[in-house]
């Protein structure tokens, strides 16, 4: 009967003996992660605090550290865990909701950012992080709107609407005005990191040729995020084209796009397209297939100008059209290469130089040997009325050379319009 009794006393016993050696194991292995954070060896001080916490010691001052340790390794979310942590107490609240706003820009989240900062901002009781939370705010500007709308309309003039071969005594020349609407919405996570719904409208009218208008109209979804330093975007739209307000083709386009920071005056673009093509008439037929289009662009910022130059390969898959006369391939391989240089004028104006050669080579077959250089120059000049307004007007010149004399032509657009963003 006694036997038990005497464990239980026994087991007392070696707890008193040993509690105060584990407690002393727990503090010094904490001191030594402070001592290895100091030094900036911050993996050994997560382990040593991770030591000290499986020993029994938990309290605000470990979760702080821990979080802070997390932070420099860049381990966002276990850095988040703990600063969370530390959230609960009262008197440190700020400076965990402050160091939780970081972590959010950090994973570019910025409307998150803002809550967090807002809350130090609001209602923070220390001066100094108050300061440093209202001037990341207004780093951070206004919230980006759930539903942005852009729109813009041209008057134009072209001198050579239907690509009139140069050994015809005069093309089509008329004027026009276009219209672009684009509305997007999100409609999970924010704008840089979720999903995306959207739609536009394009119109294109001639005053006299009404054979030459054009309509189409586009839905998509887009899925925008961050992968592993790159601002990333996946689109799926579905189009609609009308020719002389009748039915012309369908298209499924399928995009990826991605952009990093090379440095902060530097950036470098991706974009991949895939696009199924088909006809809404037997007569466009010929035009079905797919269409693939790769390309590389480098960008430069600085106060005075921006420069852009890119290389694109578009590959072709289409279809093939014979009449008595002339025989017509869809199929061509392009390489594009073009420049564009942007002079930062003032904060209202900018003047565009866009320099642009295409190399198109076709199928060869018994009625066709045809290739095209065609070269195209614009020039244009902006004026921001404000953020998102601006007037706008580009001359633009294209000469198309062609081993086929009836695709040699040259044509002179001009136009002048508004763009608007809500």
């Amino acid at each position: 009967m006694n036997i038990p009794r005497v464990k239980i006393y026994s087991l007392l016993v070696l707890l008193l003996l040993f509690t105060p050696n584990v407690i002393a194991s727990a503090e010094t292995d904490f001191n030594q992660g402070v001592k290895f954070f100091r030094s900036g060896d911050y993996a050994a001080a997560v382990v040593k605090f991770k030591s000290a916490s499986e020993q029994g010691l938990n309290n605000v001052s470990l979760y702080y550290n821990l979080a802070s340790s997390y932070y420099k390794l860049n381990r966002f979310e276990a850095s988040k865990k703990y600063f969370k942590k530390v959230s609960l107490f009262e008197n440190l609240k700020d400076l965990a909701d402050y160091n939780l706003g970081l972590i959010a820009l950090k994973q570019n989240n910025k409307d998150q950012a803002r809550l967090y900062f807002s809350s130090v901002s609001q209602s923070g009781t220390d001066q100094k992080l108050v300061k440093l939370a209202t001037k990341k705010l207004s780093s951070l500007g206004k919230k980006s709107k759930p539903l942005q709308v852009y729109l813009s309309a041209n008057v134009g003039y072209s001198d050579n609407v239907d690509s009139t071969p140069d050994d015809v005594a005069a093309g089509i020349s008329d004027t026009y005005y276009d219209v672009f609407l684009s509305v997007e919405s999100s409609i999970s996570g924010q704008r840089k990191d979720g999903w995306l719904v959207g739609a536009s409208l394009f119109s294109l009218d001639y005053t006299d040729n009404d054979n030459y208008d054009e309509s189409q109209l586009s839905f998509g979804v887009k899925k925008e995020q961050k992968l592993s330093g790159w601002d990333s975007a996946v689109i799926v739209n579905l189009e609609k084209n009308t020719l002389a307000s009748e039915d012309y083709l369908s298209t499924l386009k399928i995009e990826f796009k991605a952009r990093k920071s090379l440095s902060k005056s530097t950036k470098l673009y991706f974009r991949y397209r895939y696009e199924d093509i088909g006809s809404e008439d037997l007569i466009y037929d010929y035009l079905e297939g797919s269409r693939q289009r790769g390309r590389v662009e480098y960008r430069a910022y600085n106060t005075e100008n921006i420069k852009q130059i890119y290389y694109e390969l578009e590959l072709n898959s289409r279809g093939y059209l014979e009449s008595t006369d002339d025989a017509y391939d869809y199929s061509a391989t392009r390489h594009t290469l073009r420049g564009k240089y942007t002079k930062l004028l003032n904060k209202k104006w900018r003047l565009n130089g866009d320099l642009s050669y295409r190399f198109s080579s076709f199928p060869v077959s018994d009625t066709l040997d045809r290739q095209d250089d065609r070269w195209k120059l614009a020039v244009s000049a902006d004026y921001r009325i404000n953020k998102t307004f601006k007037w706008v007007s580009k001359l633009q010149f294209v000469n198309n050379v062609s081993t086929v004399d009836r695709y040699n032509y040259d044509n002179v657009v001009f136009n002048v319009g508004l763009t608007k963003l809500y």
